[in-house]
């Protein structure tokens, strides 16, 4: 039975947000879905699709708060921010400590200004700034207030350090990573990224991609969440 609503998908590396968004579209029969927040094609994990009449509330659905498990690899940063790009810059990685790792990611908690990645899906003059990029014309985006509510160290390695991180929408990990690595003394990139969580919608909570190439039509929509279960989630947040 066709309902509006969202599906929780668990976006594999490799894929483009948009990716899954056309296969959600041949898989469900219809248009009218997208989704409430870009995951970069080497990240993997929570993507929230909008269904037919859920459309109308994407953007809200965007502004819910993400949590990510990000791995930094310290010592190298890339054109792209990530481990897919290419290396662009090197420096030595100090001696770290946890308590050393720990006051810096404490640093980075609050509202900080970010700058865009020229790899990312802001747009100037119509186009995103990927777009740009890759054809050799890398622009500037403006700076833009974001908030991490979290940043705790999970595990720390000789050039490596695994962090949980809580944020606002529109926090670029990435430029977090490297503002991290700066602070640390050295440059770095993300070396892996999973999103755990939009809002209270958690990856435990996700189907994978494979399922959704291969569940029936009605699998499908039985695995939409009504707009009433949404509706019903964002004011349990608020009263959080």
């Amino acid at each position: 039975m066709r309902r509006d609503g969202i599906l929780i998908i668990n976006k594999s590396q490799g894929m483009t947000s948009h990716d899954v968004v056309q296969l959600a579209r041949r898989r469900l029969g219809t248009r009218r879905v997208g989704h409430a927040g870009t995951l970069d094609p080497m990240a993997q994990g929570v993507l929230i699709l909008v269904v037919e009449g859920a459309v109308k509330h994407q953007q809200a659905l965007q502004a819910h708060h993400k949590r990510y498990d990000a791995v930094i690899q310290l010592g190298t940063r890339t054109g792209t921010g990530d481990a897919w790009g290419t290396p662009i810059e090197t420096a030595p990685v100090p001696v770290l400590s946890r308590e050393d790792v720990e006051a810096v990611l404490a640093s980075c908690v609050g509202r900080i200004r970010q700058v865009p990645p020229s790899f990312s899906a802001v747009k100037i003059h119509g186009r995103p700034l990927y777009w740009w990029a890759r054809r050799g014309m890398p622009l500037v985006a403006r700076a833009r207030t974001v908030e991490i509510f979290r940043a705790e160290l999970v595990e720390l390695e000789s050039a490596s350090i695994r962090c949980r991180i809580e944020c606002s929408s529109g926090t670029y990990i990435r430029s977090l990573a490297e503002t991290i690595a700066e602070r640390l003394g050295t440059v770095g990139h993300v070396s892996k990224l999973t999103r755990l969580a939009v809002g209270s919608w958690e990856v435990s909570q996700a189907r994978d991609v494979q399922w959704l190439s291969t569940a029936s039509s009605k699998e499908l929509w039985a695995a939409v969440y009504s707009m009433e279960d949404v509706h019903a989630d964002r004011g349990r947040l608020a009263r959080a």
